[in-house]
């Protein structure tokens, strides 16, 4: 490697040995049985040397992931490829094949003989693999996929038979505080039929939306407690008191879809007596994207509106709210395995992938575990904690439901990271732009930016990994010959290796050209010019900083990240549960052997290569 040839030499047999070819038809692949109804999910962000100390621990319920660890197959951990991000490390466990093989190499990457800026996300691309899903469909088999990434129902390989799709959209809450100047507290003309306040009622409209306050305690005291939302003719839409949560949803049609669910999920924060103070959260506004319609139409009666992740912005305020951020995780969670009971009683599937995003979700936000993280407080530690414990009871309760199809065929439990704590943001474009090698342009809001003309560029593929692009003439608008990019690469590693922060640490771990990233199984045109992999506690970005200036270094925006190279720490999870599997320990499953054990229990071949 260029950055640190001793590294790399120590790394080696290892690399290589993860680097071997992925299980084809025809390799030493489990052999198929008679055939099995399978589940595979994937618990995002579950780590498996996490999983195994909360096991020692005796956390978990007896229901959950302890009894497919008593029941069945367990490994100390899943080893996933690099770099161990969400988009990639789902195509493996689909494909059985690496990132140089599948070309999904990153969340966001720059598809090979594109313009220099072009960038795709790697979860709306086909591979250039099969997939569990097209082998088992091809071979007869019928498959349901319940927001699985990488099959994103975008494209005519993306797709299952059954299917709910993740909706991308990030909530945009709106936290209020009122009564306002521009929005008091008024005298409600009347309130709806058997709605009664033992004070006078107020109103108040906000987006849109009318609300009424009442005073629903017959104590002789002035004492509003209660938030009412009206609909259009006046009726009561939701109602709820200090800390409760309530839906605002509607049907309406939407393109060729009818009667679809609309919803948005607020809540009464605080709600002072006298009414000197409200505080109102207001959610962002979804839907359920689900295929057939009346697969989608089950959802909605079960599970109702697609609820959207937990909204970070709740946690990056003067006062964070904790408790609002986990009970919007959770009932993001419940909502998937809502979606997977509906699944269950329909029946008509014979493969169903799963996913649950909760620990990915929180973990993000909060890890403070290190106290070099700039926002590191022994007492936000110990809160943080607290709440990742909660995500990983509400993980656990997941996994027993999903365990409940035991009886009727096999469950996998796996995931696709683990996560680790950030202490720093790094800007690979800065040091680029530094040295000369990369063209800044003026950006929106004084922000720089890379100049279409650069000679290079960085890509953010996600977490600590990136790739550095080289602009030849062969791409479109390309400005560098191709007897002058072998000089500016290695111009390019060099000024990555030479980094380091204000500790003297190399900033990066891994700088690698293409043919070196063979090692990593990385080794894809869609992977540029040099695979650059941060070490320690920093994550790359793309682009530059806010404010105009190049630095090379800022703060994290988030606590926990993943992407980076080889780490027993940042590995999955492995259970297995299903007749004829036998308890048993197993020290380490790769990731790209469990197509193969998944293909061999649904009674097919696994996925082969593409001609």
């Amino acid at each position: 490697m260029v950055l640190n040839r001793a590294l790399f030499r120590f790394l080696a047999p290892t690399l290589l040995a993860i680097a071997v070819a992925a299980p084809v038809a025809g390799s030493d692949a489990p052999a198929p049985t008679a055939g099995r109804r399978v589940v595979l999910v994937s618990f995002d962000g579950a780590g498996g040397l996490e999983l195994q100390r909360r096991l020692a621990a005796g956390f978990f319920s007896a229901d959950g992931f302890a009894r497919a660890a008593r029941e069945g197959e367990a490994a100390s951990r899943l080893a996933i490829v690099t770099p161990s991000l969400t988009a990639v490390s789902h195509v493996a466990l689909a494909t059985g094949a690496l990132p140089g093989a599948t070309g999904i190499v990153g969340n966001t990457l720059h598809p090979a003989g594109t313009a220099l800026k072009e960038r795709r996300r790697g979860f709306d691309l086909d591979p250039d693999t099969e997939t569990l899903w097209e082998a088992a469909a091809r071979q007869g088999r019928r498959v349901a996929s319940l927001g699985f990434p990488g099959a994103s129902q975008k494209t005519p390989r993306t797709r299952t038979a059954l299917a709910l799709s993740y909706n991308e959209a990030l909530p945009k809450g709106r936290l209020w505080k009122g009564p306002a100047a521009s929005m008091p507290f008024v005298d409600a003309p009347r309130l709806p039929e058997g709605v009664r306040s033992f004070s006078p009622a107020k109103t108040f409209v906000l987006d849109g939306i009318p609300f009424a306050l009442l005073d629903a305690t017959d104590d002789g005291a002035t004492n509003y407690d209660t938030l009412v939302a009206l609909a259009g003719d006046g009726s009561v839409r939701a109602r709820a008191r200090a800390g409760e949560w309530f839906p605002l949803s509607e049907r309406r049609d939407e393109g060729g879809e009818h009667g679809v669910l609309f919803g948005r999920w607020s809540k009464l924060v605080a709600i002072a007596p006298d009414l000197s103070s409200l505080t109102l959260y207001l959610g962002d506004g979804f839907r359920t994207w689900a295929a057939p319609e009346d697969f989608r139409r089950a959802i909605e009666d079960k599970a109702g509106f697609w609820p959207g992740p937990p909204d970070t912005s709740l946690l990056r305020r003067a006062d964070p709210d904790l408790t609002s951020f986990l009970e919007q995780a959770r009932r993001f969670s419940r909502f998937f395995v809502d979606a997977f009971d509906v699944a269950d009683q329909r029946g008509d599937w014979d493969l169903l992938l799963a996913y649950n995003p909760i620990l990915d979700e929180c973990e993000h936000d909060l890890l403070v575990t290190d106290p070099a993280q700039p926002f590191y407080t022994k007492e936000l530690a110990a809160k943080a904690a607290a709440a990742l414990n909660e995500a990983w009871r509400a993980a656990d309760e997941a996994a027993a439901r999903y365990l409940r199809f035991r009886e009727k065929g096999d469950v996998f439990l796996v995931s696709d990271h683990g996560m680790r704590a950030m202490v720093r943001s790094i800007f690979p474009a800065a040091v680029l732009a530094r040295m000369g090698l990369l063209k800044v342009a003026p950006g929106p809001r004084s922000r720089p930016e890379t100049a279409a003309d650069s000679p290079v560029d960085f890509v953010a593929a996600g977490g600590g990994t990136g790739f550095v692009v080289v602009n030849r003439v062969s791409l479109p608008g390309g400005v560098v010959r191709d007897e002058e990019a072998g000089a500016l690469v290695s111009k390019a590693a060099a000024a990555l290796r030479d980094t380091k922060d204000e500790k003297g640490a190399r900033a990066f771990a891994i700088v690698a050209t293409r043919s070196e990233a063979a090692a990593l199984g990385l080794d894809h045109p869609n992977a540029g010019d040099l695979v650059v992999v941060a070490a320690g506690s920093g994550y790359l970005r793309g682009g530059f900083p806010a404010g105009g200036n190049v630095a090379a270094f800022g703060p994290p925006e988030v606590a926990g990240q993943h992407g980076f190279d080889p780490d027993p720490a940042l590995d999955g999870i492995f259970l297995h549960v299903g007749d004829g599997i036998s308890p048993a320990r197993l020290e380490v499953v790769r990731e790209i052997d469990v197509a193969a054990r998944v293909a061999a229990r649904l009674g097919i071949a696994p996925p082969r290569r593409m001609p």
